[in-house]
């Protein structure tokens, strides 16, 4: 066998090793750290009247009455509560619309996921999560007849960009507010 036949042989065997294709990881020219996500396990937390659950590991601070702060100081990120009780039902449409609108505006261009159900303690829930980035992918609000009114936002404190680099985190948000409002009662 001649050496240009060798060579040619030796290409063919290369690009065959080479068009595996299989699940084998490959290095990215930048890479994000993992997130170092908090415990499955959950805490009971109240304001004005509800309670639902938090996760354990998060800190809590009561800004003004009403309101709740849980934060995640390893995301660098607070989810804010807000529970309000509304007198009429003409005053809980018009909070629904309000928070509705604010939800929308705060989401600006981006795209989200919605998530509507009730829990079982009759409140009405509907939750938006954006992977698109930004300081507040994580919204929230819930409604019972009763005149119970809850709002929240998750709130990421640096930067929100690129997207995919924040993604662990906004899903790590979400669990943790599906969580809140499935336990609202």
């Amino acid at each position: 066998m001649n050496t240009a036949a060798k060579i040619i042989l030796i290409l063919l065997a290369a690009t065959a090793a080479c068009s595996r294709n299989d699940d084998s990881a490959v290095p990215r020219r930048t890479a994000y750290p993992r997130l170092e996500l908090y415990a499955d396990s959950t805490v009971t937390a109240g304001i004005g009247g509800v309670s639902f659950d938090i996760n354990a590991g998060a800190d809590t601070a009561t800004p003004r009455d009403g309101w709740l702060d849980i934060a995640y100081p390893r995301y660098n990120a607070v989810i804010h509560v807000t529970v309000r009780r509304l007198a009429s039902a003409e005053e809980l449409e018009e909070a629904i619309a309000n928070r509705a609108q604010r939800m929308n505006l705060n989401l600006g261009e981006r795209t989200a996921m919605a998530s509507d159900f009730e829990n079982e303690a009759g409140f009405t829930c509907s939750a938006l999560t954006s992977l698109d980035g930004g300081p507040t992918p994580v919204q929230f609000m819930a409604y019972r007849a009763d005149g119970s009114f809850i709002s929240g936002v998750a709130d990421i404190t640096g930067p929100s960009e690129p997207a995919d680099s924040i993604g662990p985190t906004v899903r790590a948000l979400a669990a943790d507010a599906e969580i809140l409002l499935k336990s609202l009662r």
